[in-house]
């Protein structure tokens, strides 16, 4: 039995849910594809947002953005227990880089050769969560 077909969606848990939406659509282009709140703990809306949809329907990996808790937030890196980083697939990894740049993206080390090939760098978004941009060779 397959019992799981591709990620639907990842959470993160903002302090602010209004400003990561909005960076998320200004650095990586996501669009809010549902709004709902707002809702406890911080009385904050919550999102789910990524890639534009195609013909009504999302077309890839979504992110839930909700409001977080209460408990201090701590640095992380990327081999830290837990979910680690979110990878985000470009087309053309030099304009997305050069993208980032010009965001002001707080990048995390030097470009690396990607598992399986392929370039990819790492950065945090606007609240420190680990994010990378990755190209992959093609076969």
């Amino acid at each position: 039995m397959k019992l799981a077909g591709r990620l639907d969606h990842l959470a993160i848990a903002a302090d602010n849910t209004d400003a990561m939406v909005a960076w998320y659509n200004k650095v990586l282009g996501l669009v809010v594809h549902v709004a709902a709140g707002p809702n406890p703990p911080q009385k904050q809306k919550v999102y789910l947002i990524g890639p534009p949809a195609v013909d009504g329907v999302h077309a890839g990996m979504m992110i839930e953005v909700m409001p977080r808790n209460d408990t201090p937030r701590h640095n992380r890196n990327s081999h830290e227990p837990g979910l680690s980083h979110a990878a985000w697939y470009v087309e053309n990894f030099d304009e997305a880089l050069a993208h980032l740049k010009a965001c002001g993206v707080k990048f995390m080390g030097d470009i690396v050769q990607a598992i399986g090939g392929g370039r990819l760098i790492s950065f945090e978004d606007c609240e420190g969560n680990l994010m990378q941009i990755v190209e992959r060779k093609k076969t």
